[in-house]
C-alpha cells in the first residue's frame, strides 16, 4: 500500500472550509492530467485524467489513512500516455509515479469540480447509466414494484456524493438526468428530501 500524506494535508484543508471535493492539476514527464479529488464518497476517489482528444482516467480508491494500492489496473496504458523508455537499471512501478504526485498535490484547497466534470470523468471507469446525459433535471419516485437501478445509484453518487445516493437507495428514488444543457435544473436538488421517509 503507498499512503499519500499529500492527500491528508489537503483533506484537512478541505474540512476546515467545507468543501467535500477539490480539483487540481499534475505533470509527470512532462505529460498533463486533471485530478479530482472525492471525499463524500468512501472510499474516497482520486481520480487523473490524462489531457488530449482521447483522455485515459485513471481511478484510484483512496482506503482509510490515504493508502492505495500500489498497483494500477491501466499501468500499460499510463506507461504509454507519459512516453517512458525502457531503463535496465530501473523498472517504472506505479509508487514511482504516485510520489511524484504526492510531492505536487496543492496543500491547500483552491478549485472544486462541477457534478458535470466528475460524471463525465467517472463515467469512464464506473457503471453509469446513459453516460451521455450529464444535466440533473429532478428526482423519480419509483413505483411499487420497480426498483432504483444500481447504475442510476452509482450516477448519483458519483454527481452529489455517498448522503444522496443512500437516500435513493433507501427510498426507492432515482436522480433524473438530461443531455439538454436548458433543462438542467438545480432548484430540485433538495427536493429529495421532501420525497423520503428517511431524513
Amino acid at each position: 500500500m503507498y499512503e499519500f500524506t499529500g492527500l491528508r494535508v489537503l483533506h484537512q484543508n478541505m474540512k476546515e472550509i467545507g468543501e467535500t471535493r477539490a480539483i487540481f492539476p499534475f505533470k509527470y514527464n512532462e505529460k498533463e492530467f486533471s485530478c479530482i479529488f472525492l471525499v463524500d464518497i468512501i472510499p474516497f476517489r482520486l481520480y487523473l485524467t490524462t489531457l488530449g482528444i482521447k483522455p485515459i482516467v485513471f481511478e484510484l480508491e483512496i482506503e482509510k489513512g490515504y493508502k492505495v494500492k500500489s498497483y494500477l489496473d491501466d499501468y500499460n496504458k499510463l506507461v504509454t500516455y507519459l512516453e517512458l523508455k525502457y531503463n535496465p537499471n530501473h523498472v517504472f512501478k506505479p509508487n514511482d509515479f504516485f510520489e511524484a504526485l504526492n510531492r505536487r498535490i496543492p496543500i491547500r484547497f483552491t478549485t472544486k469540480p462541477n457534478y458535470k466534470e466528475v460524471l463525465l470523468v467517472a463515467s469512464k471507469r464506473r457503471k453509469i447509466e446513459e453516460d451521455d446525459k450529464i444535466y440533473f433535471c429532478g428526482w423519480y419516485s419509483n413505483p411499487i414494484g420497480k426498483q432504483v437501478r444500481p447504475e442510476n445509484l452509482e450516477k448519483t453518487r458519483s454527481a452529489f456524493g455517498d448522503k444522496k445516493a443512500e437516500i435513493c437507495s433507501l427510498n426507492n428514488i432515482s436522480s433524473c438526468w438530461t443531455n439538454i444543457p436548458i433543462e438542467e435544473n438545480l432548484s430540485k436538488l433538495d427536493d429529495i428530501e421532501s420525497k423520503t421517509i428517511y431524513k
